[in-house]
């Protein structure tokens, strides 16, 4: 197909079609190869959007050893086996079930400073990176997220990234997880991300895996599509590309699945929501993680000299 919007990576105009799902049409462009959503309903992120309100679990269990829930426990655990500088191998290996909900990391050879969380939700990262020493603030555009950010006293703008006011070099990390995949311009928000970053500094990304098997045995069914939201569909040529394109070094690109085969499975039987059954399939991405498999891509970066 031609005349379809220009293509956000390589700016062809011409197309074909991928997928046709929940009233939206994947489109592959065919200059590039980048997937993205060509007709979908305007995203609206409000109170009920899942980022909203991931915090205040966290908060209950702060201070408190037997607050939270299960999820909250756990992933403090797991972040402070892997943000620690002083954690052992051991205690990081025994968090490794767990590993696929603890994304975007710093690298741990990298010491604290300043972070800058793009599409922060309501804080939840924000709020463990600052108990292990990071100066963080945050950006995101779902007010509702902002506003409890804000309460667990937070540095949230509200808003995109173009708009909030940073100056350049700014940070030594930013970080955009699961960000790029629902803005029209991911280049553009690279970009702008480069600028904010010093020299040495790290950008870390995470998306979905469209060239996964597991994307290809759900097919239309596989819960890292979202085309109400997201707006580009990234395989591992076309993520490397749109970092190169943005001025970028790709360190290091690996899988680092969130989850998106559970809540696949979850969505189809209420079987699959059995605890057990969630911990097995952790289990699962992590191996596929390790096969080179998985549904999601953790993505290090660092400017171009």
């Amino acid at each position: 197909m031609t005349g379809a919007p220009r293509c956000p990576l390589c700016g062809s105009e011409s197309a074909r079609v991928e997928l046709e799902t929940a009233g939206a049409r994947l489109v592959r462009c065919t200059g590039c190869g980048l997937v993205r959503t060509a007709e979908a309903p305007h995203p609206t992120y409000d109170a009920d959007y899942y980022s909203a309100h991931q915090l205040s679990d966290v908060l209950k269990a702060a201070g408190n050893p037997g607050g939270g829930g299960l999820r909250s426990r756990l992933l403090d655990r797991a972040y402070d086996a892997y943000l620690d500088r002083g954690s052992s191998l051991l205690v990081r290996l025994g968090m490794l079930p767990v590993r696929n909900r603890v994304g975007g990391l710093p690298p741990r050879s990298q010491m604290p400073g300043d972070l800058l969380d793009v599409g922060s939700g309501d804080g939840e990262f924000m709020f463990r990176a600052r108990a292990h020493g990071w100066r963080v603030s945050g950006v995101e555009v779902n007010s509702a997220a902002v506003a409890s950010a804000r309460a667990a006293g937070l540095e949230v703008r509200e808003g995109d990234l173009a708009a909030a006011g940073f100056a350049s070099g700014s940070f030594d990390v930013v970080r955009l997880w699961h960000v790029l995949e629902h803005v029209p311009d991911p280049v553009g928000l690279l970009r702008e991300a480069g600028r904010l970053l010093r020299p040495d500094g790290t950008l870390i990304v995470g998306v979905p895996d469209y060239g996964s098997p597991v994307r290809h045995l759900a097919g239309a069914r596989w819960s890292g599509l979202q085309p109400g939201y997201h707006l580009n569909h990234f395989d591992r040529r076309t993520l490397r590309a749109t970092a190169d394109e943005a001025g970028f070094e790709v360190l290091r690109l690996r899988h680092r699945s969130v989850g998106t085969a559970f809540s696949t499975l979850a969505e189809r039987s209420r079987a699959f929501r059995n605890p057990l059954v969630w911990g097995a399939l952790l289990v699962a991405d992590d191996l596929l993680d390790l096969a080179r498999a998985g549904d999601a891509f953790e993505l290090l970066a660092r400017p171009r000299p």
